[in-house]
């Protein structure tokens, strides 16, 4: 059984942080004092509730930038897992990140949107198509294909739907994190050509 701190903090808070305020905290994980302190406020806060056994310390807890498919991508490296359903890394995926740091002026930080839920911000009907993509690096059940390492799936939220798209890279491996990021290039594709086709003009 998935232990409820980590899980929380994967399935419910960071994805809920992340969406209800993506420029906010795109910005503060950009800066890597701020990326921590903001990591580890979320970290305690999915353990508030629980007795002091349940609770996990962050310990490998990690974030470093990355492209993919010429994406701006977050990863962020998890406590190790001991359960099917937590995950081992999560990729924050920015579309396009230059729109999305221009479209919100300044703002108190992101962490006060922890306080409240927004039942409306859960709701994937309700999350515009701008918004970053969330994927996690789930363990789970199962062999892996004759390589050493620990089975895992590739699985993304979207408001309140999760699914899994594929099996991952097998964990504990040096490796697993770059096959996870060059999995969501393979299954992400290239960005879209949005430049403006060159238009002649013919006169009769």
């Amino acid at each position: 059984m998935a232990r409820p701190h980590p899980s929380h903090f994967v399935h419910t808070l960071l994805p809920q942080l992340v969406w209800r305020r993506p420029a906010a905290v795109r910005r503060e994980l950009a800066d890597p004092l701020l990326a921590r302190e903001l990591l580890l406020y979320v970290w305690d806060k999915a353990a508030e509730s629980l007795p002091p056994r349940e609770r996990v310390a962050p310990r490998g807890l990690h974030l470093s930038w990355h492209q993919v498919a010429g994406r701006t991508t977050a990863l962020v490296q998890l406590p190790t897992p001991q359960a099917t359903g937590e995950a081992h890394l999560v990729a924050i995926v920015y579309e396009d990140d230059t729109d999305l740091l221009l479209a919100e002026q300044r703002r108190p930080s992101p962490i006060d949107d922890l306080e409240e839920p927004d039942e409306e911000a859960d709701d994937a009907a309700s999350l515009p198509e701008d918004l970053p993509r969330y994927f996690l690096l789930e363990a789970t059940l199962g062999r892996t294909p004759d390589e050493a390492g620990t089975p895992t799936v590739l699985g993304e939220w979207r408001g309140e739907h999760h699914r899994h798209h594929a099996p991952g890279p097998p964990a504990g491996r040096p490796d697993t994190a770059g096959r996870f990021l060059q999995a969501l290039a393979n299954l992400l594709g290239p960005l879209p050509d949005t430049s403006v086709p060159f238009m002649r003009i013919v006169r009769g």
